[in-house]
């Protein structure tokens, strides 16, 4: 890996835009002006040092405020007000993009808002932390316990009818941790002789890793499940080739589990690539993916599973700063063609309304962009355990045909696409709402500037929904618009029709 001064980008105002994009839920008016006078190390160390905005205490507030239990439009409406105004935005960021690696899910029987929200604060919690340290109280999480059905799970015992609950086992290999493939060093699965991917791990090990997590059981919804040794299985197992000894209790067990999890060669390269696909580009160069394994190998201070570094590295790579990414499926080919990805839908709404400054006009924040339905998505909502998407769906056509993925497509369906552009026409004509169940937002230096100069008008348009990354294309397109299309004494409908169309363009939902 081959150290850069970072603080030589923030220089240019597009990388410092750019870089928003990627490590906040979008960046509102001066953020830009701001990094690029202090430079990308002075952010970092801000945004490590911020206390961190916790999700339930605030939920709690809201629930006092409405005299009611939290429920899901108020542990949503918190997601909301921090993903729009929290300080803490790298952590905000990362919290979420967690929360689509270590899916817990309200569409399960028996977890509730409150539980959901308590999680949630487990991943800010840790989201500059350590990964071991991660891995072990998501682990012993009871909501994490309840969805993934490691809560209760007991040892063979014929007499009862009970076998080791398998499904926790498989899923923090597969999808927490090592993956199902072995993998090089630069993300690429291995092939045997034959050609064939090798498997990461086999049943067997499943069997066995679910063996050692016996025994445990929830106490209440915040404190971590806790042993009950005589369901424990306390024989010897052999789990990804380590031998464990027998009469280990619960948490011996569990313990050595995920140190071998922690340790195996896979997790570092497997957790690089989620976290680089979820930030910056969908196909990442194989020498990205590689660059950002060894920071979670290794700190550089000897420290390995170090998330702090490992997203700083990740949003600071040398591929990142110029664009590069996976040439079509051709290995580590350079190309700018595919750098970037497609915005979910959530974020797409994220980044529009912090570009408005949309507030709640109430004490407490609602749900009133309707996630679930109207994104196809909501925090902690995924249909399965395997988040709403995967990292290697790719939409049939050109994108699957050049062996590339695009995950975020899987999400937008024809009416989630159709729900989308209307909940931003919605946010639009929200200026003037003022129930305490909606939110609103000052248009008015949008509607001064266009009654008196177009060109400052769309500039204001660049600067807060692009921050400065508007193409020629579309400004000129504007401007076109504003000048030939609709008459200038129609100021409402000049502004409704061009804010339109620069929050629903195709470069507002994709990130570069």
């Amino acid at each position: 890996m081959i150290d850069i001064d970072i603080d030589v980008f923030s220089k240019d105002l597009k990388q410092c835009a750019k870089f928003l994009y990627r490590g906040t839920f979008g960046p509102q008016e001066e953020d830009v002006n701001q990094l690029h006078q202090i430079g990308f190390n002075a952010w970092f160390a801000q945004q490590y040092s911020a206390d961190v905005s916790y999700h339930l205490y605030k939920a709690k507030e809201f629930a006092d405020l409405s005299s009611s239990q939290i429920d899901d439009n108020i542990r949503i409406g918190v997601w909301w007000e921090r993903a729009i105004q929290a300080p803490d935005q790298l952590r905000q960021r990362m919290a979420y993009a967690l929360s689509q690696i270590f899916v817990v899910s309200k569409y399960s029987v028996g977890i509730y808002s409150e539980e959901l929200t308590f999680y949630y604060d487990i991943l800010l919690k840790h989201s500059f932390g350590n990964y071991r340290e991660l891995l072990e109280e998501v682990t012993l999480n009871p909501t994490m316990g309840n969805y993934l059905t490691l809560n209760g799970s007991e040892k063979y015992d014929p007499s009862k009818n009970t076998n080791p609950d398998e499904n926790y086992a498989r899923e923090v290999m597969q999808l927490f941790s090592i993956g199902l493939w072995k993998l090089a060093g630069n993300g690429i699965p291995e092939l045997d002789d034959e050609g064939n991917k090798i498997p990461a791990y086999s049943q067997e090990d499943v069997e066995e890793l679910a063996r050692a997590l016996t025994g445990w059981h929830k106490v209440d919804d915040y404190q971590p499940m806790q042993p009950n040794e005589q369901f424990h299985d306390n024989e010897s197992k052999l789990i990804l080739g380590q031998h464990f000894p027998e009469r280990q209790n619960a948490y011996q067990d569990l313990s050595q589990a995920l140190d071998v999890i922690f340790q195996h060669q896979n997790t570092p390269i497997m957790f690089a690539t989620l976290l680089i696909k979820r930030f910056v580009t969908s196909n990442p160069r194989g020498r990205y993916i590689s660059n950002v394994a060894k920071v979670f190998k290794n700190n550089g201070q000897g420290i390995r599973g170090d998330l702090q570094a490992t997203l700083k590295a990740v949003l600071t790579d040398e591929d990142v700063f110029n664009g590069f990414a996976d040439n079509a499926g051709k290995g580590n080919d350079a190309s700018k063609h595919n750098f970037g990805l497609l915005k979910e839908p959530i974020l797409v709404i994220t980044n529009q309304v912090r570009a408005l400054n949309m507030k709640s006009v109430g004490s407490r924040w609602w749900n009133v962009q309707a996630a679930d339905s109207n994104l196809g998505q909501a925090p902690l909502r995924a249909k399965s355990v395997f988040n709403f998407y995967s990292p290697s769906d790719a939409p049939q056509g050109e994108i699957a045909d050049l062996s590339l993925t695009a995950p975020e497509f899987t999400l937008l369906t024809t009416d989630i696409m159709r729900r989308l552009q209307n909940r931003i026409w919605s946010n639009i004509v929200a200026y003037n709402h003022t129930l305490e169940t909606q939110w609103a937002w000052d248009c008015s230096e949008f509607m001064n500037l266009i009654k008196t100069d177009i060109y400052a008008y769309v500039d204001l348009l660049n600067e807060r929904l692009y921050a400065g990354l508007m193409s020629s294309e579309l400004y000129d397109y504007l401007i076109d618009m504003l000048e030939t299309q609709i008459p200038s004494n129609m100021h409402q409908r000049r502004f409704f029709c061009t804010i339109y169309i620069a929050s629903t363009s195709p470069e507002f939902f994709c990130q570069e």
